[in-house]
């Protein structure tokens, strides 16, 4: 995990960059969140540093809600915008689904959850998408989405789950679908992965975390990901034993909005943690080291 150093300004910029491009690949952005978003930050990047208490109080919510959303736009237009519009149309879909929903994540129900869901979708893509280092994203896959290593493809099934209590249920329902995916592959090199968003289970609320310093909040966070691991996993590990031995691991994921109190600095801190099947072979082991370090980069 890195801390993000950008300024308000940067973000703003970088937020508006996002738009155009989905726009450019097809996308119709509309007049829902993600245009509230834009507005909310495009005035109170500048507007924070000469508000009220009182302003600043009933604003802040809104601000802190915004900047949080706004990061998945940013990171799939990061790792896609120098591919050709025509290899993105199922990532052009799963965006212009993506853009719609509640404005606000704690207004989701279960009725509601579509479009971020498409977003987890195409954020688990973009995060592993680095062609430089031999990983890239399957643009058109046959799963929720994909990633090839080297001669080895993934199929990965994306859940965003909200209770610990929904943890098996989603695994159970992950891991089948990557069975039925799997069947219809031809060839050896075909592996599945259940990637989990557990934002919701970590952070009830959209509470902000605060830190000393970034070194502190690195360290908190990496925590966080650890206890997650070692208190849940044997939750998917026990479904994994009646599951195709290319069902290999899970993926998770979680957010938070952080502010870390030496720069005085509110940050979007993610966190991606990869637990491996328990028995796998040597050779998938090697095939989720580098999908890890793929995950982990620092850029």
């Amino acid at each position: 995990m890195r801390v993000p150093t950008e300024s308000y300004e940067k973000i703003y910029q970088d937020y508006s960059k996002a738009l155009e491009w989905l726009e450019n690949i097809g996308v119709q952005i509309g007049s829902g969140r993600t245009n509230h978003y834009r507005k909310i930050i495009g005035y109170w990047k500048d507007a924070y540093k000469i508000a009220s208490e009182e302003e600043g109080d009933i604003a802040f919510p809104d601000f802190v809600s915004s900047m949080f959303e706004i990061h998945s736009f940013i990171s799939v237009y990061n790792a896609f915008r120098d591919v050709s519009e025509t290899d993105l149309s199922e990532i052009a879909a799963k965006l212009q689904k993506g853009v719609n929903g509640p404005i606000n994540a704690v207004d989701e129900s279960p009725k509601s959850t579509t479009a971020r869901n498409f977003i987890f979708e195409a954020v688990v893509a973009a995060r592993a998408h680095r062609p430089r280092a031999g990983v890239q994203a399957i643009l058109k896959a046959k799963s929720d989405t994909g990633i090839k290593i080297d001669n080895a493809k993934l199929w990965i099934e994306c859940k965003r789950v909200t209770t610990t209590g929904k943890i098996a249920a989603n695994v159970r329902k992950a891991s089948s679908q990557l069975e039925v995916v799997i069947k219809k592959q031809h060839g050896s090199g075909h592996r599945g992965i259940v990637a989990l968003d557990v934002t919701k289970i970590l952070n009830v609320g959209d509470r902000i975390y605060v830190s000393k310093d970034d070194s502190q909040l690195m360290a908190s966070t990496d925590r966080l990901m650890d206890r997650f691991i070692i208190e849940y996993s044997h939750i998917w590990q026990e479904l994994y034993k009646r599951r195709d031995r290319k069902v290999i691991g899970t993926l998770i994921n979680f957010s938070f909005m952080a502010t870390s109190e030496s720069r005085n600095l509110l940050v979007h801190t993610s966190q991606w943690g990869l637990n491996p099947r328990n028995g796998i072979s040597g050779r998938d082991q090697e095939i989720l080291k580098t999908l890890a370090a793929t995950l982990k980069r620092t850029a």
